[in-house]
C-alpha cells in the first residue's frame, strides 16, 4: 500500500514538473512575440524575453539553442494554427466561397502579426537556415489547403486544367501585393482599399481573368 501510495505521489511530481515546463516554454514564447514586435529580431535581447517571461536568461537556452530558433518557435505556431482552423472552416463553404475563405482568414493573420511576419521575412535573407524553415514550415503549410481545394476543383470539372502550384501562388501573390501595399509602403488614404472589397476583386480577378 506504501509502495502504491510512493508511485503515485512520484507520478504526480512528474506531471506536476511537466505542466510547470509546458508554462515556462509558454512563458518565454509570449515575452519574445512582444520583444520581437517592439525592437525587431537584432534589437531583441535574451535577456529582455527572460525579464519579461519571469525566468533566467538561462533558462531560455534550456528550451531554445539559439535566438533564431526563438524566432523560428514563436512564428511557426502561426501557420499551424492558421491551416488546422482553415481546414476545419472551409470544409463549411460551398464551391468559390473557399477561396473568400482563405484569402479573408490570411488576410486577417498577416495584418494581425504583420511585424512578426516582417521580421521573419527579412531575416530569411540572411539566414539560410530560417529560410528552409521559411519554405518547408510556413510557405507549404499556407498553399497546401489551397492547392488540395484546386485540386479537387479540376478533378470535379469545375476548374480547367492548370497547374495547381503556380496557381496557388498566384492567388496568394494578389492578396500579398495588397498588404505591402498598405503595410509597407504606407499608401495614401485615397489609395487604400477596403478588405472584403479586396478579396472579391482578387476572386474575380483569378477565376474568370482580365479578358472580356
Amino acid at each position: 500500500m506504501i509502495q502504491a501510495v510512493q508511485k503515485i505521489g512520484g507520478l504526480l511530481m512528474i506531471l506536476e514538473d511537466k505542466g510547470a515546463k509546458i508554462n515556462r516554454r509558454e512563458s518565454i514564447l509570449s515575452a519574445a512575440r512582444e520583444v520581437f514586435n517592439y525592437k525587431g529580431f537584432h534589437g531583441a535581447t535574451t535577456s529582455e524575453i527572460a525579464r519579461r517571461a519571469g525566468v533566467a536568461e538561462g533558462t531560455i537556452f534550456r528550451y531554445f539553442k539559439t535566438k533564431k530558433e526563438l524566432l523560428l518557435a514563436v512564428f511557426e505556431p502561426l501557420e499551424t494554427a492558421w491551416a488546422a482552423e482553415f481546414i476545419r472552416g472551409a470544409a463549411e463553404q460551398k464551391d468559390d466561397d473557399t477561396l473568400r475563405y482563405y484569402l479573408k482568414k490570411q488576410l486577417y493573420l498577416v495584418k494581425e502579426n504583420f511585424e512578426l511576419f516582417k521580421i521573419f521575412f527579412y531575416e530569411s535573407q540572411f539566414h539560410p537556415e530560417l529560410r528552409e524553415k521559411l519554405t518547408d514550415k510556413v510557405v507549404q503549410k499556407t498553399l497546401a489547403p489551397v492547392e488540395s481545394y484546386l485540386e479537387e476543383q479540376v478533378k470535379e470539372g469545375r476548374y480547367r486544367e492548370i497547374d495547381i502550384p503556380t496557381a496557388a501562388r498566384a492567388l496568394f501573390g494578389m492578396l500579398a501585393v495588397f498588404i505591402a501595399w498598405e503595410e509597407v509602403l504606407q499608401a495614401e488614404d485615397h489609395l487604400k482599399f477596403d478588405e472584403v472589397e479586396v478579396v472579391e476583386r482578387i476572386i474575380d480577378i483569378f477565376l474568370h481573368g482580365v479578358k472580356k
